[in-house]
């Protein structure tokens, strides 16, 4: 309610400011989108039409998409320039009232830098739609762009942006430490950052970030044009124009960053002075002192400082800060958090740098000499640093410093005395205007060494016009130049004699730089021929090295020459032992396989022997006979046999067929017998085991009648007996001669392996005197083991 009768108050007071703000910020955003038109694509390959794309090279078209890409950074840039002006400062300068000294603080240079990019930026465009296909068609084709960026970077606009630059660069850091500040101390100021931020114009684009996005702005176009330059023809003129500007940016860039490096240290010198003691004073020689006020008068600028240690002749270091200025160095110690000046041996804290030497401490790395050369008695300052890397710094920028201590001082003299001509002339020729007593012969600074030699010769030239025309003055006038002098100056004359005392002064300083010159000439020659002399020595040990090495290679190359003939002699010796081996191994093969062929053969003939035992057995009366047959048909070598290893069994068999007939049974048994079994080439299962294995003896089952049982006993007649033994010697005669045959083949492929028992085997051929069977006196014996 209370807001609401507020509202209807000062509703007539507040509509018009509202009105305006929104009609501003319309306007504002209405020239943001004028500057976003034609770039609102994300590159130049999708700003146009395919078609126009695809008519172009590659390189081409990388050429377009960088050039767009530059386009479009610097719209970006100008609309974050124009919300820092036409929203922060505005807000600011209305709402807070904030004078302007304290908005160049927070926005330094605004309005210079805004106008330089929207300048940029209009160009730019412009060049875009000048290279338009047509004027109702977004097609382009940008062909040249060097001569917008040389322009932009070099002549007025170039200085104007490295001053704007180097300003807006050099404040960067106390312009977001005094945002800070307000925004933690003030709430009149946060509210109104607040409000701004909240604004759609805006985009979250802060104070801080704003800052940062223009300091960096200028360190982005050497990358965009260096990619310009890669995609554009070598040897063109556009390419030779691009390299042109894009050295100038990069000077642009060197420039800023000399003026942002000489403000930092303005402001650490102003630092020093707030923090130095008010009443500290330093010495100098010849009896002369320096103030804190010193620090900061003149033209006196600081170019280096750091944390250095003092050695004194004690051997004590001492942590002081060394400040070295454009004329002096300052020797510094911290005291109750106050910086006064150093003591250390009673020596001066202040050195001047008119007659300073440096040189290196021997066998220290870290530290040198600083040599003053006063005109009473010198001084000798040894300082160490932390590195051997500070130290070279501080003695390049102190060598430096003095040269230019020199020239700055020879400068001085020269004007002093180019001066003293021009008052001597002006008396002379009696001139009154002021213009020409100022007209001197040197003219310009430190800053203009690079054209001493120019110079110097225009001063001569003058200078002896000058003395042409005093000659003629003094003959016209009929004068001698004592009498010049006694006529300007009166009797006596100092200026006469401070000008001799002067001269005097110069020549001894020009013969003691002489001295000194030829001094450090002749050190440096004796350095050299030192050097020369070291470099000697080290070539021989090098050279000698050399041919050491040489010897001792040559040595290891006839060396593996050698072994790289035993290595191949040992190479062929190889390969024959793998030949033979090779051979050795398919012997092997092929009597494996042939091992292997035969047991299986074997494995197949005793199945065939099971089955055909099985099938057929014989009669008790033709055990005798089917033993012998069996025995003499199935080994064709009966040699092959196994020795006997246990007690032999001796089977004895009389027959006699006048005495005993066989039944018909029996004999169509044996016919059928004899006609259906096949002769066997091998001994019969019955008389030897095929696993090696030795069986227990199993007596012979008696089935012959019991009266050749009877015969064979030796109990018959004689003449039965008689004819028992004719028929046993006719059987045994042919059973003999079928061994015979069986013996006297000596190919029988029975000769490999067979065990006697499961411990002990055989040899591959065994001797035939191992034949089991024997005949004696009519009678058969047959030797059976392993039955």
């Amino acid at each position: 309610a209370i807001l609401y009768s507020y509202w209807m108050t000062h509703s007539s007071f507040l509509m018009p400011l509202f009105l305006s703000s929104d009609a501003h910020y319309a306007a504002v955003r209405a020239d943001l989108e004028s500057d976003a038109q034609d770039l609102e694509a994300e590159s130049w390959s999708l700003a146009v039409d395919q078609q126009f794309v695809k008519k172009h090279s590659k390189e081409m078209v990388k050429r377009q998409d960088v050039i767009y890409e530059l386009m479009q950074t610097e719209m970006h840039h100008v609309r974050t320039l124009k919300i820092m002006l036409r929203v922060y400062v505005r807000e600011l300068k209305e709402n807070l009232q904030m004078d302007s000294g304290k908005l160049d603080c927070l926005f330094p240079r605004l309005e210079n830098l805004l106008e330089l990019h929207t300048h940029f930026l209009s160009r730019l465009k412009e060049r875009q739609r000048e290279n338009l296909v047509s004027p109702n068609d977004r097609n382009y084709a940008i062909n040249r762009l060097s001569d917008i960026l040389i322009t932009q970077f070099s002549g007025e606009i170039g200085e104007r942006m490295k001053d704007s630059y180097g300003d807006f660069c050099s404040h960067h850091t106390e312009a977001v430490s005094y945002y800070k500040e307000q925004l933690q101390n003030n709430k009149k100021f946060q509210n109104i950052i607040r409000r701004i931020n909240n604004l759609s114009i805006v985009r979250r684009l802060g104070v801080t970030e704003c800052i940062l996005l223009v300091t960096q702005r200028i360190t982005k176009y050497p990358v965009l044009v260096e990619r310009i330059v890669q995609n554009t023809e070598a040897g063109s003129e556009e390419h030779e124009n691009l390299t042109r500007a894009l050295g100038l940016i990069k000077d642009t860039i060197v420039q800023v960053d000399t003026l942002v490096n000489l403000h930092e240290k303005n402001s650490r010198l102003r630092e020093i002075h707030n923090k130095m003691e008010p009443k500290a004073l330093g010495k100098i020689k010849d009896s002369l002192v320096f103030r804190r006020e010193d620090l900061v008068q003149g033209r006196r600028r600081l170019l280096h400082e750091g944390t250095v240690n003092w050695k004194a002749a004690s051997g004590r270091l001492k942590d002081i800060l060394a400040v070295l200025l454009s004329d002096v160095l300052l020797l510094l110690q911290e005291k109750d958090q106050r910086y006064v000046f150093a003591t250390v041996d009673n020596k001066p804290s202040v050195i001047s740098l008119q007659k300073l030497i440096v040189r290196e401490v021997a066998h220290e790395e870290k530290a040198m000499f600083l040599i003053c050369a006063s005109s009473n008695e010198p001084e000798m300052y040894e300082i160490h640093t932390n590195s051997k890397e500070e130290r070279n710094t501080w003695m390049a920028q102190i060598r430096q410093t003095v040269e230019r201590q020199k020239d700055a001082v020879v400068i001085q003299a020269l004007t002093e005395k180019l001066q003293l001509f021009a008052d001597m002339a002006e008396s002379v020729a009696g001139l009154e205007d002021t213009a020409s007593r100022s007209r001197l012969l040197l003219r310009g600074d430190a800053s203009d060494l690079q054209q001493g030699e120019s110079l110097l010769k225009g001063a001569i030239i003058e200078g002896r016009t000058m003395l042409h025309d005093m000659c003629i003055c003094f003959r016209y006038r009929g004068m001698a130049l004592c009498d010049f002098y006694t006529q300007i100056y009166g009797p006596p004359c100092p200026a006469a004699t401070e000008g001799n005392v002067l001269l005097e002064q110069e020549k001894q300083r020009t013969l003691a730089l002489q001295r000194e010159e030829l001094a450090s000439f002749h050190k440096l020659q004796s350095q050299h021929r030192q050097e020369q002399q070291r470099w000697e020595k080290e070539r021989e040990r090098h050279r000698q090295q050399v041919e050491a090495t040489e010897a001792r290679l040559r040595q290891r190359e006839e060396e593996c020459r050698r072994l790289e003939g035993h290595l191949i002699e040992e190479r062929k010796e190889l390969e024959s032992q793998r030949e033979t081996y090779q051979q050795d191994l398919e012997r092997l093969r092929e009597s494996t396989r042939a091992v292997e062929k035969e047991k299986e053969r074997l494995e197949h003939q005793k199945k065939i022997k099971r089955k055909t035992i099985e099938v057929a057995p014989l009669s008790g009366s033709l055990n005798g006979e089917l033993l012998m047959s069996s025995a003499l048909n199935t080994s064709p070598s009966v040699s092959d046999l196994p020795l006997p290893q246990k007690p032999l069994v001796r089977a004895s068999l009389s027959v006699a067929p006048a005495d005993y007939q066989e039944r018909p049974e029996v004999m169509l048994r044996r016919e059928a017998s004899s006609s259906t079994l096949p002769l066997k080439t091998e001994v019969p299962l019955h008389l030897f085991s095929t696993t090696n294995q030795q069986h227990k003896l199993v007596g012979v089952q008696q089935q012959i009648p019991t009266k050749l049982a009877a015969f064979s006993s030796g109990k018959g007649k004689g003449g039965k007996i008689g004819k028992v033994s004719h028929r046993t010697d006719s059987t045994a005669s042919v059973d003999m001669k079928q061994m015979l045959k069986l013996s006297a083949r000596d190919d029988n492929p029975l000769k490999a392996k067979r065990s006697i028992s499961p411990h002990q085997q055989l040899p591959l051929s065994a001797p035939p005197q191992s034949l089991p069977l024997h005949h004696h006196a009519g009678t058969f014996f047959l030797i059976h083991t392993n039955l």
